[in-house]
């Protein structure tokens, strides 16, 4: 007995969501997820999509103005220290850009109000603002301090 499968190679295709990100669909239907194509695309597309998140973020943020109660001011630089034990030890640095709350699903933030930091070497990250208020330190007159002291100071 011999079965006859359609073998057609299946094309894809790059499309721009509402939010601005450019995901990769099947050609054909241009879905994410399609099963006619048996194509899947959603993982894939989550960088782009969380991406596209915080440039929307950046956008939607007014740059001088944008001062929640209880929350950093965009522009303040940040760093969140080596516990690691390494030597030297090597710090993340960078600057508050934005506020947004995260959706990516993978992202153990997913859900939470977060920073949007913007690293030395360029690179994006999001982190919750919470944890950045119990865990990382803010640059005043040149010296890096606890954030906790930091809100408490400007809370007066």
């Amino acid at each position: 007995m011999t079965i006859a499968i359609d073998q057609k190679m299946s094309e894809i295709d790059t499309i721009t969501t509402e939010n601005g990100a450019e995901i990769t669909v099947c050609q054909e239907h241009q879905w994410e997820l399609c099963y006619k194509c048996c194509m899947d695309f959603t993982e894939m597309n989550q960088e782009a999509i969380s991406d596209a998140n915080k440039k929307k973020a950046l956008r939607s943020t007014r740059w001088e103005t944008h001062s929640t109660p209880g929350q950093l001011r965009v522009g303040t630089e940040v760093r969140m220290p080596d516990r690691s034990g390494r030597k030297p030890p090597t710090p993340l640095d960078g600057k508050i850009v934005g506020v947004m709350e995260e959706t990516d699903q993978d992202s153990d933030y997913c859900g939470d109000t977060c920073y949007v930091i913007k690293l030395v070497n360029n690179e994006m990250m999001t982190y919750p603002v919470d944890w950045v208020h119990d865990e990382w330190l803010v640059k005043l007159d040149g010296k890096y301090i606890p954030t906790s002291k930091v809100l408490a100071l400007f809370s007066q």
